[in-house]
């Protein structure tokens, strides 16, 4: 028969004792936290805990990611809103310029407003969002859209041609995910927006300033001279028309179907969120099961380890009374 020494009883009645410290306080812990598995080693799912806490990080990112690009496309919209509005004007300028009533100094007058216009459209593709150049690509830290001139008149709005910067990366788009599956191009190059309505503006106002615009179809070379009245009347009034026509094309063919492609990614995003929403409602459920505390249970044994505990101090305390009474 083993006979167990005075130093191993003693030990063992502190490591017992230890034992149900430890243990008042994991209850103690989890009645005030709710939390059972609070560390790693509380729990043999303590992978799967991890892993959902993972998985919850991630779609609090997404979300924030979305939040952002649900405000970077509201930008673009409500850019392409004002610019809608711009060319709506603009038509209305060109079809009174038209009229073969006007004399060329009345039409002459007409032009201030189209210039104004044709500045304003050229902010929109010039905006910044959160101080990057919206409509610039990858080289978005430089205005898609530089000042140059025509050659006629010398001076003045008329003499002023913006083309979009070609330099690398300004075509480039750009791509976001907002989830795991799901990604979203942020941008469209600014010419292919802005290009059309720029030149039709700047045809437009020039015509009725008094100057024509080389080539005759096509992006602007910088070439053009003044009409001569009145055996250029005529012409003058084919070049408005032309603007009109431009004008139309630029807001079936580019406006609208980027406005419709943005209400697409609104839609998307929305969707994306959504998911994200459902996801995470589901993986927070999971994790509660796995590792929140039930408080009943958690109650029952703090007072069973607590009781232990009371039950340790005593049987010690009587223990080492005893053993050091031996020596005495």
């Amino acid at each position: 028969m083993t006979r167990i020494s005075e130093n191993q009883f003693t030990r063992r009645l502190i490591e017992q004792t230890i034992s149900n410290k430890a243990r008042v306080d994991k209850y103690s812990q989890q009645v005030a936290t709710g939390v059972k598995a609070a560390l790693p080693g509380d729990s043999t799912d303590s992978g799967i805990i991890a892993r959902y806490k993972q998985q919850l990080d991630r779609i609090d990112g997404y979300t924030t990611t979305i939040a952002r690009v649900k405000s970077f496309v509201q930008f673009q919209d409500d850019a392409l809103a004002q610019m809608d509005e711009l060319i709506v004007r603009a038509k209305e300028i060109a079809s009174q310029g038209a009229n073969e009533s006007l004399t060329p100094s009345a039409r002459a007058f007409l032009a201030e407003e189209v210039f104004q216009i044709r500045d304003q459209v050229i902010g929109l593709g010039n905006s910044s969002y959160q101080g990057r150049f919206v409509y610039g690509g990858a080289d978005d830290d430089d205005p898609p859209f530089d000042a140059g001139t025509y050659a006629l008149p010398a001076s003045g709005p008329a003499a002023v041609k913006y083309d979009f910067d070609a330099e690398l990366g300004t075509s480039q788009l750009r791509s976001i995910n907002v989830t795991d599956d799901v990604a979203i191009t942020l941008n469209t190059p600014g010419g292919d927006i802005f290009g059309t309505t720029i030149e039709a503006l700047e045809r437009l106002g020039r015509s009725l300033f008094g100057y024509s615009t080389t080539p005759a179809s096509g992006i602007p070379d910088g070439g053009g001279g003044a009409y001569s009245f009145p055996s250029d009347y005529v012409q003058q009034t084919k070049d408005i028309k032309y603007s009109i026509d431009l004008l139309n094309q630029a807001r079936d063919e580019d406006l609208l179907p980027e406005r419709t492609m943005l209400g697409g990614k609104m839609r998307r995003l929305e969707t994306a969120e959504a998911l994200l929403s459902l996801s995470k409602t589901s993986a927070q459920e999971v994790l509660s099961k796995i590792q929140n505390a039930d408080e009943t249970e958690s109650v029952a044994n703090l007072t069973q380890a607590q009781t232990a505990l009371q039950a340790s101090y005593s049987v010690t305390a009587k223990a080492l009374r005893l053993t050091i009474m031996d020596y005495i």
